[in-house]
């Protein structure tokens, strides 16, 4: 699990679709841009493509939204 991932212990494994938390906040990283740019890498390290993103308004972060195999990860 990633910095950037809620921590969800009952939360079921991953299949095609992976969702994912983004912090938005500055740190390290310096902007919320920066912040957002490397969650977005580290998906597309991976091969994944981005389906979606939105704004989690309860914590001002993102929510991403990957699929990691099938017709668009081919």
């Amino acid at each position: 699990m990633t910095e950037g991932q809620r921590e969800a212990p009952e939360r079921p494994e991953a299949e095609r679709y992976y969702v994912q938390h983004a912090s938005l906040e500055a740190g390290e990283t310096g902007t919320s841009e920066a912040a957002l740019q490397e969650a977005i890498n580290e998906g597309a390290r991976q091969s994944w493509k981005l389906i979606s993103v939105t704004q989690d308004p309860t914590s001002g972060g993102a929510i991403l939204v990957w699929d990691t195999s099938g017709f668009f990860s081919g």
